[in-house]
This record gives C-alpha cells, structure tokens and sequence, in this order.
C-alpha cells in the first residue's frame, strides 16, 4: 500500500513538473511571437515613413516634370503663332520656345524602399493589401509608362526638330539684337517641320498624362499611409 501511494506521489510530481514545463514552453513562445509582433510593427512604421518620404519627393519632381512637359506644348502653340517682321520680341520668344522644346525631361524616382520590400519578401508585415496594390502599380506600371512616353517626347523627336531650331538662331550676347542667318519664316512654314512639331506636341501631351496618372496615384497612397500611421 505504501508503496502503491509513494509510485502515486512520484507520478504526481512528475506530472507537475511536466505541465510547468509546458507552461514554461508555452510562455516562452508567447513571449518570442509578442517580440516579433512588436518587432514587425516597428518595422511596418519604419518602412511606411520611408516610402511616405520617397513618394512626397517624387510628387515635387513630377510636378516640375509636368511644367517642362507644358512649356513643350506652349512652345509648340508660340511658334506657330510665329510672325515675320523679325522684330526683337518674336525672335526672343522664338528662342524661348526653341530652349523650352530642347530641355531633356528624365524622371528618376526614389524607389529604394520599393526595391529593399521587393527583394527582401518584408511586404509580409504589410497588413493593408490595397497599399500594396498601390504600391506596386506605382512602381512597376506608372513610373515604366512615364519613363517610356518621355523616350517617345525627348528622344527621336527632339533630334529631328535640332536641324529646324538649334542651327537657325544665333545670339552673339544676351543685350544685342540676335542675329539671324536663316529664313525663320520660310522654317516656319515648312510642313516637315510643322508636322514634327505637332507631333511632338502630342507625345509631350502623352508625356504630360502619364505624370497625371501617377500623381493621382501617389495622393491616394500618400492618404493610405497617413491613416495607417494614425492607427498606431
């Protein structure tokens, strides 16, 4: 009988130290999973900061762009508004628009954030699927249409409107009268040249959309990271 109550108290305390043991285990694992939950949201308001900051500056170079891409579009509209006469104002406007169409428009965006999420899986912590959605339309589709429409607008286009404007102007300081060893009129009534004009007008209208579009975008990402912030 003894010995029956002794196995019985041995069993006992075994079972005990088992469910300490469990418990401990288990404790452990909360504790780790909390750490890491913390871990991540620091990490998820860290990241959200760092694209916030990227997009907001690329909004300010997009805009710019925009501007560069309307002036194109003006310049286009000023030359063949162009009138002959060869007074000191019609040339310099002329100039104007002849260094508005020449101006090389690059848009580099700040996607280093994007790039580190993309490579390193780190979207995992990400708890809004609709950012990002956002996010990678941003990056992969919008910023790849404004890159190739300003190919379409800088590249063969400017080169082939170089013979008609860059060589046909010269200006020997900024307080003389230009000087002007072509017939500017006869330029500006050649229909190749015409036809180029207008169809770089309608590529920087091309260009010029596709900034839009992405700007749209980036305000709706910019308000989702607001209100995810403010969650916190």
């Amino acid at each position: 009988m003894a010995l029956r109550k002794n196995l019985f108290s041995r069993l006992g305390n075994y079972f005990i130290e088992i469910v300490i043991i469990i418990i401990g285990i288990s404790l452990s694992f909360a504790l780790s999973d909390w750490e890491k939950k913390k871990s991540d949201q620091v990490d998820y308001q860290n990241y959200l900061k760092r694209l916030q900051q990227d997009i907001r500056i690329d909004s300010v170079q997009m805009a710019n762009d925009k501007r560069l891409y309307l002036n194109k579009i003006k310049a286009v509209d000023l030359i063949f508004k162009y009138h002959e006469g060869f007074s000191q104002d019609s040339i310099l406007l002329l100039g104007e628009a002849q260094n508005a169409l020449s101006n090389y428009v690059q848009f580099l965006p700040n996607n280093n954030t994007f790039q580190v999420l993309s490579s390193t899986g780190e979207f995992k912590i990400f708890r809004n699927d609709s950012l990002v959605s956002e996010l990678f339309h941003l990056y992969r589709f919008d910023y790849a249409f404004i890159e190739m429409m300003g190919k379409e607008a800088d590249g063969a286009r400017t080169q082939r409107l170089e013979p008609y404007l860059i060589q046909n102007i010269y200006y020997e300081d900024e307080l003389t009268f230009p000087i002007v060893r072509t017939d500017i009129a006869k330029v500006i009534r050649d229909r190749t040249f015409r036809n180029i004009c207008l169809d770089y007008k309608q590529s920087s209208y091309s260009a010029f959309n596709s900034y839009r579009i992405a700007l749209e975008r980036l305000a709706r990402i910019d308000r989702i990271i607001e209100e995810e912030l403010e969650e916190y």
